[in-house]
């Protein structure tokens, strides 16, 4: 098969199919799959949002080749939530997407196509956008870069992770950790359970909207990384310090079945929440409007405060040399963590959350020495 003729059967008609069906207002695609480049019409004040995120065979899921062949539908549809979510992370509408795909000979077969392709347009009429160019190589791994684009009206601000002040709420959607524990725990109960949570992520489109149109959010960032990790570039960005509250992270039913010290390393420093982690002002609260468009539960889980720039030991009681992490402070029923006092931790834990230059392997020892 060709490379030409894979992007024909398996990308150029369904494509196709989904573009006689969708309408996304302020755009016209002019010209989608199937030439040079991509044209796209803006026919309203609109400003465009674009993003990529690569996904690599190894580092960001399975280098065994019976699990990529398996999870071939996750794996498709995958790459396009994880983009879809950052497009939100913005308080933008999501649009089209391109598809680079480096493929395999183990995988350039029909079997693995067909689904690999179901999933990825699955997830586009999911989250209602369209396929409208990439490109196609060969690899000796299986590597897919996926570019988002979006929208968000003239007339409406993105959310930046830049603007958080002393004294707002900090907000996190949905719950926390369910998808590291699957991706360490795979075999178990509980991880079973959980496994929709890793491979089938659910971006929070329609309360990123929501919170763009309502504009009282000051920063914004999807949790992909881990929370502390993710949290820490709001810090970073509007040099600032939040105080959380362990004991207020949501956790789900399942994932409450877990040991308390266990649950909180995954919910602090485990990626692939894709939950929306947000800023506001204290004097603002939760509307009508927005409980109603989230779909998912909310929850207010510390404060914003000052950076105590007189005292640099929050960098010693993360046990590394990372100024951006030393940001977060941690508090659990109240009480400050610290090295001294790391209570309900038997010591203060390890905040590093995803590492995208570690492989998979490694990662996956390193955090099941961490909670055992």
């Amino acid at each position: 098969m060709t490379e030409f003729e894979l992007i024909s059967r398996y990308f150029t008609a369904a494509s196709s199919e989904q573009a006689l069906s969708q309408s996304v207002a302020c755009t016209t695609i002019a010209k989608g799959v199937g030439d040079d480049a991509a044209v796209v019409a803006l026919s309203s004040p609109t400003q465009w949002v674009t993003c990529v995120d690569t996904l690599v065979q190894g580092r960001h899921f399975a280098e065994d080749w019976e699990q990529v062949e398996a999870l071939a539908f996750a794996i498709g549809y995958k790459s396009v939530a994880v983009n879809v979510s950052d497009i939100a992370a913005m308080g933008a509408k999501p649009h089209s997407i391109l598809l680079a795909l480096a493929l395999p000979q183990q995988l350039a077969k029909e079997a693995w196509l067909s689904d690999f392709a179901k999933g990825l347009f699955h997830a586009c009429s999911q989250f209602g956008v369209q396929l409208i160019g990439g490109d196609t190589t060969r690899s000796e791994k299986l590597v897919i870069s996926v570019t988002a684009n979006g929208f968000i009206d003239k007339a409406l601000t993105p959310i930046y992770r830049s603007g958080a002040q002393v004294g707002d709420k900090v907000y996190v959607s949905g719950t926390l950790g369910d998808a590291c524990y699957a991706l360490y725990h795979p075999d178990t109960q509980v991880g079973k359970q959980l496994s929709h949570r890793l491979n089938m992520p659910t971006p929070r489109i329609s309360l990123g909207n929501t919170l763009a149109a309502e504009g009282d959010v000051t920063a914004m960032i999807d949790v992909s990384d881990g929370l502390v990790q993710d949290l820490s570039h709001i810090c970073e960005q509007s040099d600032v310090a939040v105080r959380l509250h362990l004991d207020k992270l949501p956790a789900s039913s399942a994932l409450q079945n877990i040991e308390l010290t266990q649950r909180l390393r995954c919910q602090l420093t485990g990626g692939d929440d894709y939950e929306l982690l947000y800023t506001l002002p204290a004097s603002v609260s939760l509307s009508e409007t927005l409980m109603s468009t989230a779909f998912t539960q909310i929850t207010c889980i510390g404060e914003v405060v000052a950076i105590d720039k007189s005292v640099d030991s929050r960098a010693e009681d993360l046990n590394q040399n990372s100024d951006k992490l030393s940001l977060i402070e941690l508090r659990y029923q109240g009480q400050r963590l610290s090295k001294q006092a790391p209570y309900p931790f038997t010591e203060y834990p390890d905040l590093k959350g995803y590492q995208h230059f570690s492989h998979a392997s490694q990662l996956i020892a390193e955090h099941t020495d961490d909670t055992q």
